[in-house]
């Protein structure tokens, strides 16, 4: 063992001694910097960004018991709680602060052009973005939330707000919108926002991405949410499914959500939205074209989903006399109430998306977005249609084979496959044929285009793919 041991030590200095000529002085010292710096980019960013998580942590739950102390929320029973939580945490804040201060000012001291311009610095600078929105966003709901209960004429009592939070969150929100717009002012000072490359690029628009559907997703279920409660009350199923009293906490949840997620989402698309028009590589990027095809799926699915459940149940209620018809009130109300919004947002990004590509025409990325999109959601419309016409052949099977064995008053057991069968192919069809039919008249062209089309590998994967799943049905 020893030998061999020193022979691959003798057979390490010998490739070692021959390779060194071939570096010289320069490269040797160009590749040793280079190494320092990135080692100490990734050491001062990694404890910036963890002492500005643990330091925005530590106030939030400081001054929540600051505030219970003081305004006397609390009984005398949590006197030592509150003790313990107010010294934790204003020790933790009491050392993150100071770290943090040390590091990002070392860092800010060192931000000469390649440094403002580096990978590590836009990851600290978006994650402590991301944490300043978050917390800005939790705590902006609980504070909106039960304002709009109280206006509703919801108790005080059962409201969290009072009697201190609501000083506790408003401070919150104000310090992590406040520390959002500043690394924001520090990205637009960094000289580079919109024009980076590669690494940095991809981090501004995944941010913007994941910033604008976070936003989207608020307002679909904030407004779909807010009206379906209310249609609930209209309609008179308060005593079935929603409390009397439950209703206000229900809406005021609804409206503090469309609130937030419209600043979100408007903040968020005009700085995007900005940076397209001034650079035309950016509406052509990739994350822009996903982003916008994300929405348009959002939308036609609070739509699609909705209009399923709605004909599910109105065919339920067609064929099965005994079926309590409720159930049909409440899909109604869902239906009604998320349909419009939906509907919406799934035309409105769909015609500027139209507009855009028109506009700025399709990069290489884009174009694989777009197969993507098209390839995904008809495959998603074919097994729709292959689950309703499944569901078409057992209830007519359950139908052939009842004859004859039904007693009175017996549960009609095809009704349910009969209605799942035709709502999943009310939907699934026209989805399958709209998207198919579009992605073959592109493929169907004699041109580059087509055969960048018919070459293309989301193309390959769905066909090859449909495939696969008919041969193994067949099969099994």
């Amino acid at each position: 063992m020893n030998i061999l041991a020193i022979g691959l030590i003798a057979l390490v200095l010998i490739w070692a001694t021959n390779r060194g000529p071939t570096m010289t002085a320069s490269t040797q010292a160009a590749s040793t910097r280079s190494a320092r710096v990135t080692v100490r980019r990734l050491y001062f960013y990694a404890v910036a960004l963890v002492s500005f998580i643990a330091s925005l942590a530590a106030l939030a739950i400081l001054l929540r018991a600051i505030f219970s102390t003081w305004l006397g929320s609390q009984v005398t029973a949590d006197a030592a709680y509150i003790r313990n939580t107010i010294a934790g945490s204003g020790g933790v804040l009491l050392v993150a602060v100071p770290i943090f201060l040390l590091h990002w000012r070392y860092a800010q001291a060192h931000a000469d052009e390649d440094e403002r311009r580096s990978g590590m610095r836009k990851f600290f600078l978006y994650v402590a973005s991301v944490v300043s929105v978050g917390y800005a966003l939790y705590f902006g709901f609980e504070l909106l939330q039960g304002l709009g209960a109280l206006a509703l004429g919801e108790p005080p009592a059962y409201v969290d707000i009072l009697p201190s939070n609501w000083l506790a969150d408003l401070l919150i929100v104000a310090c992590a919108l406040a520390l959002q717009f500043y690394f924001h002012r520090i990205l637009l000072h960094d000289g580079d926002y919109g024009t980076e490359q590669e690494g940095p690029a991809t981090l501004r628009r995944i941010y913007q991405t994941v910033a604008g559907l976070f936003g989207l997703g608020l307002v679909i279920f904030g407004v779909g949410g807010m009206v379906e409660t209310l249609l609930r009350q209209l309609l008179e199923a308060a005593g079935r499914s929603v409390s009397q009293e439950w209703w206000r906490m229900a809406v005021s949840s609804g409206l503090a959500q469309t609130i937030l997620g419209v600043l979100l989402l408007r903040t968020n698309w005009q700085r995007w939205r900005s940076l397209a028009e001034e650079h035309p590589a950016e509406a052509q990027a990739g994350l822009r074209r996903f982003y916008l095809y994300a929405a348009v799926v959002g939308g036609a699915l609070a739509v699609l989903v909705p209009a399923a459940m709605l004909v599910n149940q109105a065919l339920i209620q067609l064929f099965d006399p005994t079926a309590l018809p409720y159930e049909l009130w409440d899909v109604l109300a869902t239906a009604i109430a998320f349909i419009p919004v939906g509907l919406g947002v799934w035309v409105w990004h769909w015609r500027y998306l139209g507009r855009e590509a028109a506009a700025y025409g399709e990069s290489s990325e884009g174009a694989t977005v777009r197969r993507l999109y098209y390839y995904t959601v008809a495959a998603t419309g074919l097994a729709l249609l292959w689950f309703g016409a499944v569901n078409l052949v057992q209830a007519v099977l359950d139908v052939l084979l009842s004859q004859g064995r039904v007693v009175a008053g017996s549960a009609r057991i095809w009704v349910y496959p009969l209605a799942n069968g035709l709502s999943l192919l009310a939907v699934g069809a026209p989805v399958w044929s709209y998207h198919w039919r579009a992605a073959e008249r592109v493929a169907r062209r004699q041109d580059l285009t087509g055969q960048e089309e018919r070459a293309s590998g989301p193309r390959k994967v769905y066909l090859y793919g449909v495939a696969l799943v008919g041969a193994l049905l067949i099969l099994f």
